[in-house]
């Protein structure tokens, strides 16, 4: 049985912009995949926290936000991993981070190095595991009109759209999969952040296409 590791934010986790809670599980993108690809040959394992960051640390809510931080642990908890898919960045572009493009990707790459390291140190043979680098669904002007638009402001709606390319690169530079969730979904009208049920629907059909397609390749 091949082991799938969803490990993302809030829009992993399922948040549900309508009123604050979470989706079920069959409506969940990680949830569908699993419907999707089968139980009998996959598992897939649901690692999403809502506004998780690549690297950054968020006191604003509590010291577990720092995707870097936490996903050794993660890793190792669920060993052995064959692949890994890693959907972050929406979070870093929160105003008080002041970080551009270009630094969200950076700490996508340390992400990947992390994986990587980590992966490789539990297989008997050093191999690390596949990695499958997705570029966040966009951030739409819908915003301005959410309750998340004083944490984010105008500048996450332009940085949302300069992302994608970026993590192209990372991902081309350390040969791990890419997938661009930007050209696929758009987040709901309500808040402009988080997919609507439909929008997991079709990132989940797209993920189980990418997926397969991976475990041919290796």
């Amino acid at each position: 049985m091949k082991t799938i590791v969803c490990y993302g934010d809030s829009n992993t986790h399922g948040y549900d912009p309508r009123n604050g809670g979470r989706y079920a599980y069959d409506i969940r993108w990680p949830g569908r995949l699993q419907a999707l690809l089968g139980r009998e040959k996959y598992y897939v394992i649901e690692e999403g926290l809502n506004s998780r960051t690549t690297v950054q640390s968020d006191m604003c809510y509590d010291d577990n936000k720092s995707g870097v931080e936490l996903l050794p642990a993660i890793l190792k908890t669920h060993m052995p991993v064959d692949l890994l898919i890693l959907m972050l960045g929406s979070n870093d572009m929160k105003q008080r981070f002041h970080m551009e493009p270009a630094e969200i990707a950076r700490g996508a790459a340390l992400l990947v190095s992390t994986a990587k390291q980590v992966s490789a140190s539990k297989h008997p043979e050093g191999k690390p595991c596949a990695i499958l680098l997705v570029a966040p669904p966009p951030i739409t002007e819908a915003l301005r009109d959410g309750s998340c638009y004083g944490e984010f402001g105008d500048r996450a709606i332009r940085i949302s759209k300069e992302l994608s390319p970026w993590y192209k690169r990372v991902a081309d530079s350390n040969q791990v999969y890419f997938l661009d969730a930007a050209q696929l979904v758009t987040p709901s009208d309500i808040d402009g952040l988080h997919l609507k049920p439909e929008g997991h629907a079709i990132l989940a059909q797209h993920m189980a296409e990418q997926c397969r397609s991976i475990f041919k390749d290796i």
